[in-house]
Protein backbone atom coordinates (compact mmCIF):
# COMPACT_ATOMS: atom_id res chain seq x y z
CA UNK A 1 0.00 0.00 0.00
CA UNK A 2 1.28 3.01 -1.18
CA UNK A 3 0.56 6.67 1.15
CA UNK A 4 1.40 9.76 -0.46
CA UNK A 5 2.59 12.51 1.44
CA UNK A 6 0.21 15.36 1.67
CA UNK A 7 1.82 18.83 1.72
CA UNK A 8 0.23 21.35 4.79
CA UNK A 9 -0.17 24.33 4.12
CA UNK A 10 1.28 26.77 6.98
CA UNK A 11 -1.55 29.14 8.96
CA UNK A 12 0.54 31.55 10.71
CA UNK A 13 1.35 34.40 9.01
CA UNK A 14 4.45 35.91 8.97
CA UNK A 15 4.48 38.81 11.35
CA UNK A 16 8.35 39.47 11.66
CA UNK A 17 7.96 41.78 8.53
CA UNK A 18 4.96 43.45 9.51
CA UNK A 19 6.57 44.10 12.63
CA UNK A 20 9.77 45.34 10.44
CA UNK A 21 7.60 47.84 8.69
CA UNK A 22 5.43 49.03 11.89
CA UNK A 23 8.61 49.87 13.59
CA UNK A 24 9.66 51.84 10.38
CA UNK A 25 6.25 53.54 10.34
CA UNK A 26 7.20 54.57 13.98
CA UNK A 27 10.42 55.68 13.88
CA UNK A 28 9.52 58.18 10.65
CA UNK A 29 6.68 60.19 12.34
CA UNK A 30 8.79 60.21 15.62
CA UNK A 31 11.26 61.92 13.57
CA UNK A 32 9.46 63.99 11.13
CA UNK A 33 7.20 64.97 14.38
CA UNK A 34 10.32 66.67 15.95
CA UNK A 35 11.23 68.95 12.96
CA UNK A 36 7.40 71.01 13.23
CA UNK A 37 8.42 74.18 15.01
CA UNK A 38 6.26 76.66 16.14
CA UNK A 39 7.56 79.72 15.10
CA UNK A 40 6.19 83.34 17.36
CA UNK A 41 7.64 85.57 19.67
CA UNK A 42 8.75 84.51 22.99
CA UNK A 43 6.61 86.58 25.30
CA UNK A 44 5.66 85.79 28.96
CA UNK A 45 2.18 86.67 29.40
CA UNK A 46 1.43 87.62 32.95
CA UNK A 47 -1.24 85.26 34.74
CA UNK A 48 -4.92 85.59 35.52
CA UNK A 49 -7.95 83.61 36.64
CA UNK A 50 -10.07 84.81 34.03
CA UNK A 51 -9.97 85.46 30.14
CA UNK A 52 -11.54 86.48 27.37
CA UNK A 53 -11.14 85.59 23.85
CA UNK A 54 -9.74 87.78 21.65
CA UNK A 55 -11.74 88.64 18.35
CA UNK A 56 -9.62 88.05 15.00
CA UNK A 57 -9.59 91.55 13.62
CA UNK A 58 -8.50 93.09 16.43
CA UNK A 59 -5.04 94.66 16.27
CA UNK A 60 -2.05 93.22 18.38
CA UNK A 61 1.15 94.85 19.70
CA UNK A 62 3.36 92.73 21.51
CA UNK A 63 6.60 93.76 23.97
CA UNK A 64 8.92 91.16 24.70
CA UNK A 65 11.54 91.25 27.51
CA UNK A 66 13.92 93.14 25.71
CA UNK A 67 11.48 95.86 24.87
CA UNK A 68 11.61 94.91 21.24
CA UNK A 69 8.57 95.98 19.49
CA UNK A 70 6.05 94.05 17.02
CA UNK A 71 2.68 95.22 15.53
CA UNK A 72 0.93 92.01 14.42
CA UNK A 73 3.77 89.82 14.36
CA UNK A 74 5.69 92.20 12.51
CA UNK A 75 9.20 94.07 14.59
CA UNK A 76 8.51 97.78 14.16
CA UNK A 77 11.06 100.54 15.83
CA UNK A 78 9.64 102.29 19.02
CA UNK A 79 10.35 105.46 16.62
CA UNK A 80 8.11 103.97 13.33
CA UNK A 81 5.55 102.52 16.09
CA UNK A 82 3.07 105.38 15.74
CA UNK A 83 3.26 105.80 12.17
CA UNK A 84 2.86 101.84 11.53
CA UNK A 85 -0.25 101.87 14.27
CA UNK A 86 -2.23 104.91 12.50
CA UNK A 87 -1.95 102.73 9.30
CA UNK A 88 -3.04 99.95 10.60
CA UNK A 89 -5.90 101.49 12.26
CA UNK A 90 -7.03 102.88 9.16
CA UNK A 91 -6.43 99.71 7.14
CA UNK A 92 -8.55 97.35 9.16
CA UNK A 93 -11.25 99.54 10.63
CA UNK A 94 -10.61 98.22 14.11
CA UNK A 95 -10.75 100.23 17.28
CA UNK A 96 -9.66 97.47 19.63
CA UNK A 97 -5.51 96.93 20.47
CA UNK A 98 -4.86 94.81 22.41
CA UNK A 99 -1.23 94.44 24.32
CA UNK A 100 0.37 91.27 24.72
CA UNK A 101 3.80 92.49 27.36
CA UNK A 102 5.77 89.80 28.90
CA UNK A 103 5.92 89.84 32.63
CA UNK A 104 9.58 91.35 32.32
CA UNK A 105 8.15 94.92 30.93
CA UNK A 106 8.53 97.80 32.94
CA UNK A 107 4.99 99.38 33.27
CA UNK A 108 6.15 102.33 31.78
CA UNK A 109 6.48 100.65 28.31
CA UNK A 110 2.92 99.38 28.24
CA UNK A 111 1.62 102.33 29.19
CA UNK A 112 3.02 104.48 26.85
CA UNK A 113 1.59 101.69 23.92
CA UNK A 114 -1.68 102.35 25.49
CA UNK A 115 -1.29 105.92 25.78
CA UNK A 116 -0.37 106.25 21.81
CA UNK A 117 -3.08 103.87 20.83
CA UNK A 118 -6.03 106.02 22.44
CA UNK A 119 -4.00 109.28 21.02
CA UNK A 120 -4.51 107.51 17.17
CA UNK A 121 -8.03 106.85 17.91
CA UNK A 122 -8.57 103.08 20.10
CA UNK A 123 -12.24 103.30 21.27
CA UNK A 124 -11.03 99.58 23.29
CA UNK A 125 -7.42 98.54 24.93
CA UNK A 126 -6.63 95.08 26.41
CA UNK A 127 -3.57 93.61 28.11
CA UNK A 128 -3.45 89.96 26.98
CA UNK A 129 -3.19 87.31 29.77
CA UNK A 130 -2.55 83.80 30.38
CA UNK A 131 -5.19 82.07 32.25
CA UNK A 132 -3.90 80.24 36.25
CA UNK A 133 -3.56 76.99 36.24
CA UNK A 134 -6.12 74.87 38.68
CA UNK A 135 -3.08 74.54 41.10
CA UNK A 136 -2.21 78.40 40.85
CA UNK A 137 -5.72 79.38 42.02
CA UNK A 138 -5.81 77.51 45.04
Amino acid sequence: MRFSKRRRLVGALESTAMADIIFLLLIFFLLSSSFILQTGIKVELPKVSRTEKEARKDIVVTITAEEKLYLDGIKTSWADFRERLRGRLEDTGSRTVIVKGDEAVSLGRTVQVMDIARQLGAERLAIAAQPLSERERR
